[in-house]
């Protein structure tokens, strides 16, 4: 996704250092490979690799080029996986949201919880919460089995676009039913600044990486 001439500008190597690096010719030292991947999944670094995969049509934004890139949606975790800290569940919405927060959830080696619209086909318990969706207004209700959130755990909240804050509100909602506790929010995408304000009285850790005019 990038010209070794673009990583030597951000990683201060030469490039045929990083192509041996690349070719495993060479292997780095822990503390210089650190120093790379902390350089390459900077929010500057990687916001810019998002928006060349994001296509802009009469004011809408299509994200499909990017949730469709295994590659980026796996160097979207590692910023995630080094922004927080002990996780103990991934908490995510169908569909977009899931692959994303899988991959999250691989790196801190934490319990994936799914919420569903719909009931589930399950046998068991689920917990419930619901919100009133803008467009088109309508009010969506969000399942999850009680399996998937215990009481105590520490929970990330991974979805793959933030645009009204308000499924975000509902999983907040739904985690502290369950007595877990919420460690934060991370998205790679935010559409606009309405959010922020419907955010503002529940958490104060949103990292999104790339913010969208909306």
């Amino acid at each position: 996704m990038m010209k070794y001439r673009e990583i030597s500008e951000i990683v201060g190597l030469p490039p045929p250092s990083i192509w041996r690096y690349v070719s495993l010719k060479v292997l780095p030292s822990s503390e210089r490979a650190e120093e790379i991947v902390r350089a390459l999944t900077s929010k500057d670094v990687v916001s810019g690799v998002i928006r060349r995969h994001l296509k802009f049509k009469d004011d809408a934004v299509d994200i499909s080029d990017v949730l469709s890139n295994a590659m980026l949606l796996k160097i979207l975790a590692y910023v995630a996986f080094y922004t927080f800290s002990k996780v103990d569940a991934v908490l995510t919405v169908e569909l977009d949201g899931v692959p994303i927060a899988t991959l999250v959830a691989d790196l801190f080696k934490s319990k994936l919880a799914v919420v569903r619209k719909g009931v589930p086909f399950t046998s068991e318990a689920v917990y419930e919460v619901e919100y009133v969706s803008r467009d088109p207004p309508s009010i969506v209700r969000l399942y999850l089995p009680s399996s998937g959130l215990r009481r105590g755990e520490r929970v990330l909240i991974v979805d793959d676009i933030i645009r009204t804050g308000r499924t975000t509100v509902a999983l907040i909602k739904l985690i502290r039913s369950v007595g877990a506790e919420l460690v934060g929010v991370f998205s790679p995408i935010a559409i606009g600044r309405n959010w922020q304000e419907t955010l503002k009285d529940y958490l104060s850790t949103v990292v999104t990486i790339l913010e969208v005019a909306g």
